[in-house]
């Protein structure tokens, strides 16, 4: 309960801190307003002037941003090209399991065969005594 009443007291400082925000803003909205209202030429070059910041802003942005995209897209092709290796490699790895699988069979089985010839020689050598 107190730990309710505790984050509530918070979450009311900041209620007020972004009423206290807004408002400020409000007032400021206003001021430019009025401004506009009071002098409209001064104040429509002077959006003109940021307007024209801004776009430069995001052309400066946008020149920056193009190398960048650049990379990604190697990066892009870099990763699908590793992906295709990886894909390929474990391929492979599955082939040379079962290879090796099937070797060892065949190892396997001409171990017995020869343990199987062993005993035959065994026996003959045996009756010929």
């Amino acid at each position: 309960m107190k730990h309710n009443i505790v984050q509530l007291k918070e979450e009311m400082k900041s209620a007020k801190a972004r009423q206290d925000e807004a408002s400020k803003e409000a007032k400021r909205i206003e001021r430019d307003m009025n401004e506009f209202n009071n002098n409209k030429d001064s104040k429509l070059a002077e959006l003109q002037s940021s307007l024209e910041k801004l776009k430069k802003a995001l052309s400066k942005n946008s020149a920056s941003i193009k190398p960048l995209q650049s990379e990604m897209r190697e990066a892009l092709v870099v990763s699908e090209q590793c992906g295709n290796d990886l894909a390929a490699t474990q391929e492979q790895l599955q082939e040379a399991q079962t290879t090796l699988k099937t070797q060892q069979e065949e190892i396997s089985a001409l171990i017995a065969e020869q343990a199987q010839a062993q005993v035959c020689v065994n026996w003959l050598v045996f009756r010929r005594d």
